[in-house]
């Protein structure tokens, strides 16, 4: 039966985000009364502006990741613990009897709380179901107790849903993604603390009134503040801190793709919408008919969030400053390395929550990747353990190793719990 499940599991993960989500949205648009064709068209919409995002966002990776390595180089950085990237922490989610099963629990989690009313997200966002399964794996691994495991996978996919119920009103109106929620697995831990660091600065005079939003900067700013010219300027400032003086044609050849993909990235958000307006409207006239007047969000990744230029100015100026947090966090011991290029996704859901604000963006993203890199010292050695077992290759000269993206805040409580039990 779990060999059965397994393989299930992981043949829908193998068909990735591209393919598995339109799925689903035509499954969904469809099942809401949609006709064949806009419900196909909306499935494959969605399909194309999820491929045409990743392929600008791997971009702006090729282009950054080379000036990450010198920066890493450059300054002399000697943390002991290097974060390598997302791929270890999906590779202990799934490497387990817990994580395989995780799906079906996540499912089930959903299904019951749409059930009984706990939420109105429906999360379609089946290939980031790791990070439950990451929790679960986590937890499993440290007690030895498959129940835990299994539980604690569900308190993530019930912590979701929750706090994607919380913010959909947000996401839709700032981001005008009619009828979507957020519940993704990392994305939504950042929620608490955004509300704590803007609840501080709400306090605090002066500060509180800098207001650095999009039509802000373009006023204040002019040319400089358009998508297309900040993020020139900012890859000309990242390229010159990453010593690209002494290669002029790679420095502007930088500069220029970063600008290029902040000035991109918008379009493909609209074909989100264009998709997302079907699912929508099939929905409300559904939901209408069946539940009269009862809401119902889809849930989505929070990679249709980054496309905004105030969240990509903010991933980009938080590289060298989180490479200079890493040196000065007392008690800290990881090298940023293999997220650093995707610091844009750990505040996506900052500038809906901050109105737009650079400013605060920026002020939350030093507070969260503090966090972030504090959990990751905090797991210290037993992830290398765990992603080692999980049949991990660990890079040549590693000593220990982690993922920004593993520095989740209820993981690690969860594995403390955890530990109790052991």
């Amino acid at each position: 039966m779990v060999e059965t499940i397994t393989k299930i599991s992981n043949a829908l993960t193998s068909l990735g985000a591209s393919v598995l989500i339109p799925i689903f949205i035509f499954i969904i648009c469809m099942i809401f009364g949609a006709k064949l064709k806009k419900s196909l068209m909306a499935g494959l919409t969605f399909g194309a502006a999820y491929i045409g995002l990743n392929l600008v966002i791997n971009l702006m990776m090729t282009t950054v990741n080379p000036m990450i390595e010198i920066m890493v180089e450059e300054w002399g950085l000697k943390n002991d613990i290097l974060d390598v990237g997302w791929a270890v922490g999906s590779a202990i989610a799934y490497s387990t009897t817990c994580g395989a099963l995780i799906i079906l629990v996540s499912l089930g989690v959903n299904i019951i709380m749409l059930a009984t009313k706990l939420t109105k997200t429906l999360n379609v966002d089946i290939w980031n179901f790791w990070n439950h399964a990451f929790t679960a794996s986590v937890v499993y691994i440290i007690s030895g107790n498959l129940i835990l495991g299994l539980i604690a996978g569900a308190i993530h996919a019930a912590f979701c849903l929750v706090m994607a119920d919380r913010t959909a009103k947000r996401v839709q109106d700032f981001y005008q993604v009619p009828g979507v929620s957020i519940p993704h697995g990392w994305a939504v831990t950042s929620i608490p603390i955004i509300a704590g660091v803007n609840w501080v600065l709400d306090r605090i005079p002066v500060i509180k009134d800098i207001n650095w939003d999009e039509k802000h900067i373009q006023e204040k700013w002019g040319i400089f503040g358009s998508p297309l010219v900040l993020g020139t300027v900012l890859g000309l400032i990242l390229g010159l801190l990453s010593g690209y003086w002494s290669d002029i044609p790679l420095l502007l050849s930088s500069a220029i793709s970063i600008g290029a993909v902040m000035m991109i990235i918008p379009k493909f958000i609209a074909l989100f919408m264009e998709s997302l307006s079907v699912v929508s409207d099939a929905a409300k006239k559904f939901m209408k008919k069946h539940f009269g007047d009862r809401e119902f969000y889809v849930g989505l990744d929070s990679a249709i969030l980054i496309g905004h230029p105030v969240t990509v100015a903010a991933g980009l100026i938080l590289i060298p400053v989180t490479l200079i947090l890493a040196v000065i966090l007392p008690g800290n011991r990881v090298l940023p390395f293999g997220d650093l290029a995707s610091l844009a996704y750990f505040v996506a859901l900052v500038p809906c929550l901050s109105k737009g604000n650079l400013f605060r963006s920026l002020i939350c993203g030093v507070v969260i990747m503090s966090v972030v890199m504090l959990i990751c010292t905090s797991f210290g050695s037993s992830m290398t353990e765990m992603a080692v077992s999980a049949g991990y290759t660990l890079p040549e000269g590693a000593v220990d190793i982690t993922a920004l993206s593993a520095g989740n805040w209820l993981t690690w409580i969860l594995s403390k719990i955890a530990g109790l039990f052991a």
